[in-house]
């Protein structure tokens, strides 16, 4: 799959190399192309780097992996993207950790549904520490990463590229769950910094085995 990337950071480089690694082909999109060009180089063969547009142009999916107060421009950066998939992975915290910018309604995506018209937008990859994205076995037990959105392939394609990762993928219905499955990284936030249980924690849904 081509995937592109909008963001050079620390969720950026680490499911990009992550993707790389499963054979998928990454492009890095920037403000700054150079840097991009310069992850990608660190990384893989498999993977390149450019602007907004020029990483929105080559991709099959996209995956926001900026922090939420660049969401809308790096949006608009990115030029049109009518049908394109968007993989919001967004967190709407405040500066420092210190709350949620926005409430629970309208979630981000939903917002991003408006910024980016006809795209296809998929909320997900939002609530763990990048520290885990290479780590998802706790015990014998695969983290779950929920994913919502209204458009079923587009939905499917983003819960390959989850399994990709190593995460129990639970489909969480249709984006306007965004709303329910947001708050999960404040949560995530709150009991890593504030509670001091540390980065090494992620949400499991448990499934209890029906009896024959």
């Amino acid at each position: 799959m081509k995937i592109g990337i909008i963001g050079t950071g620390r969720l950026g480089s680490a499911i990009g190399k992550i993707w790389t690694e499963k054979g998928h082909v990454i492009m890095f999109g920037s403000q700054d192309p150079q840097k991009a060009k310069k992850l990608a180089n660190s990384i893989s063969t498999n993977a390149n780097g450019g602007t907004f547009k020029e990483a929105a142009d080559f991709s099959d999916v996209l995956i926001l992996a900026i922090p939420w107060s660049g969401a809308k421009e790096s949006i608009k950066a990115a030029g049109d993207l009518n049908g394109k998939i968007i993989v919001d992975s967004t967190t709407t915290a405040a500066p420092h950790l210190g709350g949620a910018i926005i409430r629970i309604t309208p979630s981000a995506a939903e917002k991003i549904v408006k910024w980016a018209e006809g795209a296809k937008v998929i909320k997900t990859v939002h609530t763990i520490g990048v520290e885990s994205l290479d780590k998802l076995l706790f015990g014998t037990q695969q983290a779950s990463l929920f994913i919502c959105g209204d458009d079923l392939d587009a939905k499917s394609k983003t819960k390959q590229l989850g399994l990709d990762l190593g995460f129990d993928v639970i489909d969480a219905g249709p984006l306007i769950n965004a709303r329910l499955i947001e708050p999960l990284a404040m949560l995530w936030i709150e009991l890593a910094y504030n509670q001091g249980m540390g980065t090494d924690i992620a949400f499991k849904l448990l499934r209890r085995r029906k009896s024959k």
